[in-house]
């Protein structure tokens, strides 16, 4: 149960509003803060953004890493930095999800948490408006889900039933059997 108190832009972590600010100085767009305290137990805060391209994603990643080692906060573990089409950043009191937009579209994480209380930002318009990122092409392929319950959350939370079977990420006890060779019939022993 989510309690009715509203929350302010101000009441949040120091270094969740350096990273919002560090975010929107990169030009992130559509930003989302998200209180979890309540509903999940493994953060207090999550940010959503959305970037342009996969380039601006890496750009607004790059941003907050910087901005939060200055504070010297460093994130106990990151996901996606090698794509820039989901990049993740877990500062154990808050994450952060950085989207190329039509993945944060793809994946809908506000569904996913819509029980929880949606903070307040007093930002521009403009950096909320997404009429412009709508068009844009989702990647091929769609990159996997990020936030295993080795990554940042518990096991019950991550229901296989809840992820299409395309977008499952494969455990190593869950790793298909080896194909067995192609049965080439009695000939290819005698082959030349």
């Amino acid at each position: 149960m989510t309690s009715e108190k509203q929350w302010t832009e101000a009441q949040l972590p120091d270094p969740l509003r350096a990273a919002l600010a560090a975010a929107i100085d990169k030009k992130a767009r559509c930003p989302v803060v998200l209180r979890l305290n309540e509903i999940a137990g493994y953060t207090d805060y999550v940010l959503l953004l959305s970037g342009r391209s996969e380039r601006h994603v890496q750009g607004i990643t790059d941003g907050i890493l910087d901005a939060l080692a200055k504070l010297k906060v460093k994130p106990m573990g990151t996901d996606g930095l090698s794509e820039h089409t989901w990049d993740l950043l877990d500062y154990d009191d808050f994450l952060v999800h950085v989207f190329f937009h039509p993945v944060r579209t793809f994946y809908n994480l506000e569904r996913m948490w819509s029980d929880a209380p949606r903070v307040p930002l007093d930002l521009p318009d403009e950096v909320h408006d997404e009429s412009d990122l709508l068009g844009l092409a989702p990647p091929d392929p769609m990159p996997g889900f990020r936030g295993t319950s080795e990554f940042g959350g518990f096991a019950d939370e991550f229901d296989d039933d809840d992820v299409p079977p395309s977008q499952r990420l494969a455990k190593p006890d869950d790793a298909p059997p080896a194909d067995p060779p192609p049965d080439q019939g009695d000939d290819a022993l005698f082959d030349e």
